[in-house]
């Protein structure tokens, strides 16, 4: 929280210590079956393709390079813990602490540097409340105690003190989608009952693009009418949105590149729109991880990346309990829900929380199997 770079530093060296010593655990080779190294090549060519063609490649290699890197390196984290209950324990047993400490810190904080006349809201930790509320979240999987539900607690006056509303929109769409989920497993038994759900999700979708601003001369932005409600989506996003996505239908196979969205033609043009307030710029990305994959990374490899996110959560979703499923569905619903209105796709931190979360989920859920 003091200094993401040195933690990030600290956590990378800590985990590859892990890999090395227990490297007799890693597979001679990616031992997956052949459908599943067919989507991460395609995965993997789409991106380096994009990466390749970008206009701004001193740019799009790095980010691609670490993408890949987190992958790889939480796999591999993944295969040393499943083999080892004993180190697994331990990593859990910190995580848990850990959790404790943040959550705790934060409500202090905020409690202390809250203005209680004018209610404003305290930025320091807005940002990293979105992984603390995730992990705090997630406690309940890795200990059982009571204890967690007073850990808790402290979790909801923090995120209503720093304003951060990307969490609770995080909550509140994995609650629903759980909720869904229930319904499917206990009611409705069938599979119509999802692709109904997910054509819904498609029109509704469609109906919210049509409703983005789609020109940016002087004239259109001042006369622009907001269709969706600036309490919903703030006017600044929208005029975000619409933006990209308009740029997106420029390049729509392999986008602009990664991490490149900064470096687009009138990526800095002043909105000028007086719903925009002082924020009057179009910024370096769309604050959307879906626009932005589909911006920067084309329709190639916006699917490639999803069809990969779906085949590693449908594996680990077969090794589940009943329990650990709906836990899964809650982690993915809630990490990518709070994307689509928050950081780029790129921040390094952003990434490697998914896929650390996702390792130390999937080891604790194959080891309580083996057990």
């Amino acid at each position: 929280m003091i200094n993401p770079i040195a933690f990030g530093v600290s956590l990378l060296l800590g985990i590859l210590i892990i890999i090395f010593e227990h490297r007799k655990f890693l597979p001679n080779q990616f031992s997956f079956k052949k459908f599943s190294k067919i989507i991460f090549t395609f995965f993997f060519l789409s991106f380096l393709l994009s990466s390749l063609h970008s206009h701004n490649i001193q740019r799009s290699i790095p980010v691609f390079a670490y993408l890949i890197g987190f992958i790889i390196v939480s796999y591999s984290l993944f295969c040393c813990l499943k083999k080892d209950s004993i180190l697994l324990q331990q990593i859990l047993k910190y995580f848990v602490l850990s959790s404790y400490l943040n959550i705790i810190f934060i409500f202090a904080y905020d409690l202390y540097h809250f203005d209680y006349e004018i209610y404003a809201e305290v930025k320091k930790f807005k940002g990293i409340l979105n992984i603390i509320t995730i992990t705090t979240l997630l406690i309940p999987l890795f200990k059982k105690s009571k204890l967690n539900l007073l850990i808790i607690l402290p979790l909801i006056p923090s995120i209503i003190m720093s304003n951060c509303n990307s969490a609770f929109l995080g909550i509140i769409l994995a609650c629903i989608t759980c909720v869904i989920f229930h319904a499917y497993l206990n009611i409705f038994k069938s599979k119509f009952f999802l692709t109904f759900l997910l054509l819904l999700s498609l029109v509704f979708s469609s109906l919210l693009i049509k409703s983005l601003p789609e020109d940016f001369n002087k004239t259109s932005i001042d006369n622009f009418e907001f269709k969706i409600s600036t309490q919903l989506i703030d006017a600044h996003r929208q005029f975000i949105w619409g933006f990209s996505l308009s740029k997106f239908k420029e390049r729509l196979g392999i986008g602009y590149g990664p991490d490149t969205s900064n470096f687009i033609d009138g990526s800095q043009e002043i909105i000028g729109h007086k719903s925009t307030g002082d924020m009057t710029y179009i910024p370096s990305h769309p604050h959307n991880f879906f626009i932005e994959l589909l911006l920067e990374t084309g329709i190639f490899g916006t699917v490639s990346f999803f069809l990969f996110l779906i085949l590693i959560n449908i594996h680990i979703y077969r090794h589940s309990i009943l329990r650990e499923k709906y836990i899964l569905i809650f982690y993915n619903t809630y990490f990518w829900s709070t994307s689509l209105v928050n950081f780029s796709f790129w921040l390094g931190w952003w990434q490697g929380s998914y896929f650390f979360l996702l390792a130390l989920i999937t080891s604790r859920n194959f080891s309580q199997k083996k057990k």
